[in-house]
């Protein structure tokens, strides 16, 4: 089974809300990922509940995050993986992180994740073979999109997370429900229960 990193954080902790760093993020409520269409930066905030039997302090959690962003670091060579934050407070704990770009977000967490245009999701030999909704939930065709507007944006993801979009979601696959304006997540269904951190098929979200 592959070793997320989400889950070496939350087996030392979950997360939380109202946690300072990184804007888009402060308030959500689960995990979430952000990804700037205008920079390429990828911004997440890993949420989960913190139980009374969790002992570790924040400070505690925060060195461990911190270190193990350090070791990647080191590993690749550049400073592409921050912490932003690392908040406890009452039954609940968040850790936000700050990615240079969507590949090392992919290197980090051990996945499959991609943003930037519908072109240079092609360009990556992504496949769009799959059934596609828009906002109202009616299937469309994916292929007249693609033609006609490579320049719309995508997150291509294979965790059980939410993406936070800078514009409306306009379609995604039909293994992903949009839950507000500019938030999508996959599906309970289509979250792979053997594995957990990761889905049945690959999610988009297209903006």
């Amino acid at each position: 089974m592959r070793n997320n990193r989400k889950n070496l954080f939350l087996c030392a902790a979950a997360a939380a809300v109202l946690v300072t760093g990184c804007g888009r993020l402060d308030r959500v409520d689960q995990t979430t990922v952000y990804a700037d269409p205008d920079n390429g930066v990828i911004q997440e905030a890993i949420v989960e509940a913190y139980a009374e039997e969790d002992t570790y302090s924040e400070s505690e959690l925060k060195a461990f995050v911190e270190e193990d962003a350090a070791a990647y670091n080191e590993e690749t060579g550049e400073e592409s993986v921050t912490v932003s934050g690392v908040n406890i407070s009452k039954d609940q704990v968040e850790i936000q992180v700050r990615y240079s770009d969507c590949e090392q977000y992919a290197g980090y967490h051990r996945t499959d994740f991609f943003a930037g245009t519908l072109a240079q999701a092609q360009e990556k030999g992504y496949d769009f073979s799959g059934t596609f909704l828009d906002a109202e939930g009616t299937e469309t065709n994916i292929s007249e999109v693609l033609s006609e507007h490579p320049d719309y944006h995508v997150v291509i993801f294979e965790e059980p997370i939410q993406i936070l979009t800078e514009s409306p979601v306009l379609y995604v696959s039909s293994n992903v429900t949009i839950t507000s304006e500019t938030t999508a997540e996959v599906t309970e269904e289509n979250i792979n229960q053997e594995v957990g951190v990761v889905t049945s098929e690959k999610a988009y979200v297209i903006y």
